[in-house]
């Protein structure tokens, strides 16, 4: 009886640590994947950061010449001063409250605030994209004018 207990218990033992060191594994691997998904998302605000909307408004600010071209490069740069101002430390602000919350080990939290920040970043891409568009419709308009004009100049 006594080493039929004794083998009881050593195997009782056994199992607890291995599922001990299963839900480990477990909760590792999903630590891992979370904080893959965290890091693209600070990869994609890095991108639309580093979009080159403020080189493209230099160019435009060489040529203003009416009145409407100048309004609409102020609607620009206060819309860049929003993203900037704005969007960007949301965003940024957003993706430390998810990590916080993935070393809490609050998964459920974690999840509902990477897929908030996911729709925070699309808002904020499309707002960015969307605003580079307009400013290199003009800026690409001017230079097919002066390529124009410059091949008119050489053939008369």
């Amino acid at each position: 009886m006594d080493e039929l207990t004794l083998v009881i218990i050593t195997l009782f033992i056994i199992m607890v640590v291995m599922i001990v060191a299963v839900l480990n594994i477990i909760q590792n691997y999903r630590n891992k994947k979370i904080k893959k998904q965290i890091e693209k998302l600070e990869y994609e605000k890095n991108i639309i950061e580093s979009a080159p909307i403020t080189p493209e408004l230099s160019k435009i600010e060489a040529f203003l010449k009416n009145e409407k071209l100048e309004t609409m490069y102020n609607d620009w740069q206060e819309r860049l001063d929003v993203i900037k101002s704005d969007y960007l430390p949301k965003v940024t602000d957003m993706i430390i409250e998810a990590e916080y919350s993935l070393s809490r080990m609050d998964y459920k939290s974690t999840t509902y605030k990477l897929a908030k920040l996911e729709m925070e970043i699309y808002k904020v891409r499309t707002t960015a994209e969307i605003l580079l568009d307009e400013i290199k419709e003009i800026t690409t308009s001017e230079e097919k004018n002066r390529s124009i004009i410059t091949n008119l100049k050489t053939k008369y």
